[in-house]
């Protein structure tokens, strides 16, 4: 095995030949005549305006762009809220185009003027940009412009995209290790204001991880001012109970040096209502049903950082440190539950009520290292990641039930605790090196090397029920270890109208696995080839056809391996499944694109080996059992159709319709009998942007989700639909920022699963506190002087626990 990945790594990093790039430079005038010190200018394909590069004009003026490949482009400068007219140029060797001119005769010029503009779309090779930077959603959390991202659903507060999970966040390219519930901590406690775009990436190239399928990058913006300025801001939120985050960011920029730091602090409180309706059967006869409706009010304080530094070396060699961290140093959570029991014809027998007071803290640390040199002014360079990410989860359990009989009288208790410990380090070092390859071609290939090393415990005390098919874990410890070896080579070329981008990546997985209770040792390893391409032809401006193919992996997330079974109330249990096994996607989409506004893709997907929590009804010891396990696979494919337009200067909007069939096949854990089930689903998304008043100062977002009856592991999930609504207002010469909003204005949103085969038959609801009100404040203060300005540059990595 050692010599086949040896043979493939090989085979994938090589070097290359260099190939010819061209320079682009001008110079940025006033209209009367003056240079103009410190302007932005953008660079654009002229054949369907897709962004290029940007930089900004010296102290004398004047720019340039290295590294051009031969093309039409436009070009624009603008300046504190002017813009020059758009410039066409066509580069096939050096090119001096002279002036731009940008009128500023109306604009104040001793501060940076923000001027707010809309949302837009934006459709490139290999992924969907969503840009909210000044609208009305940068003022709300990170996790709530999730929500409102087009092709982006969450339910269950789970994300995913046109129906697809396995989703993967990133933040500046660098991967969020976190679990999905730390992930939401996250993102909810964190301003968006310092979110340029989100990218939905759902062709990612070789160069990405081949984990997951689709992934979400989350850009944070540039800081264009030199010197030091910041922001602080405040955001409350009144569902229920009132929630509150305050926090602040600070920029700096120098001649070398660019730093970034966020905080934010938020504490929560939120109430979710849940109905479980079990019909246990016997001889294929229901004996009697159990209702369990549980309310659960969680308490939390979160603190989030990140901090990111750029050192510029000289010309050609940048160092960069950055670090994501979220800790949660009081997490409560207190959940009542009742459940009856009745006979078939509905006549009450008994029950019980649970309290399971449950509190938790948690500290997520993640470090990284990058060096980045250029070679030549061709493009070629070499850069060195490094990442370390530290995790720990602790978890103590207070679990009560008291039973009644029919006449209400207590006739028995059950109480016991459960302390549970996670301890995870993730360490990894990528090497990336790029070139360009002919006039119009680049290569870039890559080596990475990861280390997971986990280790759980868990102590339950005081269980005293004796029946089949409960085995809470008294005193257990899981080790868990993972290395993965990774290599890549990838190539884009363009000739005349069309665009190709390929690439090869190859995982080479080791896993190790040690349960105290068990004497058989865990070990796997496989090596997998994950290829990846992209064609698009544009044979003019009104139509453009694309098809992409890749192939990923999802591999077992560290704590649903646990080989641990926790109780959740006196009949409902989570169980962990050592024997999941990582599961393979295969994604194919063609699309059409006409007039930029009018998008059809037809898809198919194949996953096997499917991940999914699965709920099953035990009808002996009378549990619900909650299991992470492996169905057999996934069919989907479908229609999309994708519309957006600038209806006009104050109004933009977006739709998304997603017509798509969907098969899963599963076995069932009790019987081992095969199930199939498929449905045909529609899914609809609508966001409007409206821009209002003369200095475009007030921006509005309306957005509109729902998602027909769909297939959700072995149920069967009923249709949801939801409206909500955003305001800013800018203040004080847009120093300030007033923003309120509402989530789920009709308070229309609940989710309810239904499983019936077989000996299964129970109905599941969920019915968080969705209708939110928020009210936000921001005050940007420092230099906001223009003098003095430098260009700036961005960070870029994260993994999964």
């Amino acid at each position: 095995m050692k010599i086949k990945v040896t043979t493939v790594f090989s085979f994938l990093i090589c070097t290359c030949l260099l190939g010819q790039e061209y320079k682009l430079t001008g110079k940025v005038n006033e209209t009367k005549g003056e240079t103009i010190a410190f302007a932005n200018i953008l660079l654009y394909k002229a054949a369907d305006t897709s962004y290029v590069k940007g930089t900004a004009s010296n102290e004398d003026g004047f720019f340039s762009f290295a590294n051009l490949f031969p093309d039409n482009y436009l070009i624009r400068a603008s300046y504190i809220g002017n813009h020059s007219n758009f410039k066409r140029v066509n580069v096939n060797s050096d090119l001096d185009i002279g002036p731009i001119y940008v009128d500023i005769t109306t604009q104040e010029l001793t501060e940076v003027v923000l001027v707010a503009q809309k949302p837009s779309v934006e459709q490139k090779v290999d992924r969907l940009v969503f840009n909210i930077e000044n609208t009305a959603l940068s003022d709300s959390d990170i996790w709530d412009v999730l929500k409102n991202t087009p092709t982006v659903f969450v339910m269950n507060n789970e994300i995913s995209v046109k129906g697809e999970g396995g989703v993967q966040i990133m933040i500046n390219d660098k991967k969020v290790n976190l679990p999905a519930q730390d992930i939401l901590n996250l993102l909810s406690g964190t301003s968006a204001k310092g979110v340029q775009s989100i990218e939905v990436i759902t062709t990612p190239p070789a160069k990405y991880d081949a984990e997951g399928g689709t992934l979400i990058n989350i850009k944070m913006k540039k800081n264009l001012i030199a010197g030091y300025n910041g922001a602080v801001y405040n955001r409350y939120s009144q569902g229920v109970f009132p929630r509150h985050m305050l926090g602040t960011s600070h920029y700096f920029k120098g001649k070398r040096l660019e730093a970034s730091f966020n905080y934010s602090f938020t504490q929560n409180k939120t109430v979710t209502n849940y109905t479980d309706i079990t019909n246990f059967i016997e001889d294929g006869q229901i004996t009697d049903i159990w209702t369990s409706d549980l309310e659960v009010i969680y308490r939390s304080k979160k603190h989030n950082t990140s901090v990111f530094l750029d050192y510029a070396l000289d010309d050609k060699n940048t160092l960069s440190f950055s670090s994501i961290a979220t800790i949660t140093p009081s997490y409560q959570s207190r959940d009542f539950s009742n459940t009856i029991i009745e006979d078939p014809d509905g006549a009450y027998s008994s029950g019980f009520i649970t309290l399971n007071d449950a509190k938790f803290e948690s500290v997520n640390a993640a470090f990284y290292v990058d060096y980045e040199h250029k070679f030549n002014e061709e493009g070629s360079s070499l850069a060195v990641n490094s990442h370390y990410t530290h995790y720990d989860y602790d978890k103590n359990q207070d679990l009560e039930t008291d039973f009644y009989d029919q006449n209400g009288a207590m006739v028995g208790e059950n109480n016991f605790n459960t302390f549970n410990e996670q301890h995870t380090h993730l360490f990894s070092v990528q090497a990336d090196f790029t070139s360009p390859f002919g006039e119009s071609s680049n290569f870039e290939s890559g080596i990475k090397y990861a280390l997971i090393d986990s280790e759980s415990f868990i102590t339950q005390e005081g269980f005293d029920r004796e029946q089949e098919g409960v085995a809470p874990t008294e005193d257990g410890l899981f080790l868990y270890d993972e290395r993965i070896f990774a290599g890549y080579a990838s190539f884009d070329t363009k000739w005349y109208n069309w665009t190709m981008k390929s690439g090869l990546r190859a995982e080479y997985t080791e896993t190790k696995g040690d349960y105290s209770h068990s004497e058989d040792k865990i070990k796997n390893d496989y090596l997998e080839l994950f290829p990846t391409v992209f064609f698009q032809f544009t044979p003019n401006r009104k139509h453009r056809y694309g098809l992409s193919y890749k192939r990923s992996i999802i591999r077992p997330s560290y704590n649903k391996i646990n080989p641990f079974q926790v109780f959740q109330s006196n009949n409902s249990v989570v169980e962990g499944n050592v024997n999941l096994k990582p599961s393979f996607k295969n994604s194919v989409i063609l699309s059409y694109t006409y007039n930029r506004d009018y998008t059809f893709e037809l898809f198919y997907r194949y996953h096997r080996n499917i991940m999914s929590v699965l709920t099953f009804q035990d009808n002996e010891s009378k549990l619900l059992r909650f299991i992470t396990d492996n169905m057999e696979r996934e069919l989907a494919y479908g229609l999309d159709f994708i519309y957006r337009k600038e209806i006009s200067r104050s109004w933009d909007t977006y739709f998304l319709s997603s017509y798509f069939y969907a098969a899963e096949r599963f076995t069932d854990i009790l019987s081992q009998q095969t199930i199939d089930q498929d449905l045909w689903t529609l899914l609809i998304q609508f966001n409007n942007n409206f821009t209002f008043l003369e200095d475009r100062s007030l921006t509005a977002n309306l957005n509109y989700t729902y998602v027909s009856p769909v297939i959700s592991g072995n149920s069967r999930q009923e249709y949801y639909n939801e409206w909500g609504i955003s305001l800013k207002k800018n203040i004080w010469g847009k120093k300030g920022t007033i923003s309120m909003g509402v989530t789920d204005v009709f308070r229309q949103f609940k989710l309810k699963n239904t499983r019936k085969y077989g000996n299964q038959y129970n109905i599941s609801v969920y019915r968080p506190n969705a209708r939110v009100f928020s009210l936000g404040f921001r005050y940007n203060f420092g230099n906001m002087k223009i003098r003095d300005n430098y260009k700036s540059t961005t960070t870029e990595e994260r993994k999964r626990l």
